[in-house]
């Protein structure tokens, strides 16, 4: 019995939680897009073995089928569309429903990558429902060549065929019952877009939108960026006007007091 760590999800686990969360509003979203992406597959089959019941029932001959009624056309359109793929319905909707399970909140690259899965799940149940009639076929006809086409091609061709239609019926369930388009999960996170300066434009207006490195240790030993300048030349300050502290007073104008001038002889 392998050994599992507490916490580690099982297959059991996994079953019995979705058996818990079945009545619930989740677990009802799972089981309906699980139940119609099967859906599509169930068409599609229904499809397929009609066209060709028609084309068996044109053309039928009872000397040309003497095995009975699997052989017969209605029996053909029995086998190809209920009988051998019924382990492949069983498995991809116990896959998608429990083990992978989907909602309509979940983003396309989820939906196909949980649909590949489940018919894989499938393919692999054809498989190992094979080995009985592989076995009988063999023992029949003396020869194991039909055991190892119901091992490999044989299972193989049908659910590649099929694991496509769930593929596609997935993606129809997730866009129905989600109610989008499903573009914008496809979309990828656009990358920080950074500017660059052009000609006139300022270097400081262009944002920067690469954050800083973080430091590590302690901020006690970072040492300080010193950044080495140049000897400046000595200032010298500008001469002031030398301004006496006792200004030197005008002499005196006494020309207003003198005696005014006498006639001249020559204007005698």
């Amino acid at each position: 019995m392998p050994l599992t760590q507490p916490g580690t999800p099982t297959v059991r686990s996994r079953l019995r939680a979705a058996s818990v969360s079945a009545s619930g509003p989740e677990g009802r979203e799972r089981l309906l897009v699980a139940a119609t992406a099967l859906v599509v597959v169930l068409v599609a089959r229904f499809a397929l073995g009609l066209v060709a019941l028609v084309g068996s029932a044109v053309g039928f001959s009872v000397t040309a089928f003497p095995s009975g009624f699997v052989a017969t056309p209605v029996g053909q359109f029995l086998g190809s569309f209920v009988l051998y793929p019924f382990p492949f319905y069983v498995a991809s909707f116990v896959v998608l429903a429990t083990i992978r399970p989907l909602t309509p909140r979940s983003d396309l690259r989820t939906v196909v990558r949980h649909a590949v899965v489940a018919g894989g799940a499938g393919t692999l149940a054809l498989a190992v429902v094979g080995i009985v009639p592989g076995i009988v076929l063999s023992i029949d006809g003396g020869t194991w060549v039909n055991l190892a086409l119901y091992l490999t091609t044989i299972p193989l061709s049908a659910g590649i065929v099929d694991t496509a239609l769930l593929v596609a019926g997935a993606v129809l369930a997730r866009l129905w019952l989600g109610g989008g388009h499903g573009d914008e999960v496809w979309a990828v996170e656009p990358a920080p877009r950074v500017v660059e300066a052009g000609e006139g434009d300022d270097a400081g207006d262009v944002e920067d939108d690469v954050a800083p490195p973080a430091v590590r240790g302690d901020r006690s030993t970072r040492l300080p960026t010193t950044v080495a300048a140049a000897p400046s030349a000595r200032v010298v300050p500008p001469e002031r006007p030398v301004v006496p502290s006792h200004p030197v007073p005008a002499p005196d104008d006494w020309s207003r007091f003198a005696p005014p001038a006498g006639p001249n002889e020559d204007d005698r």
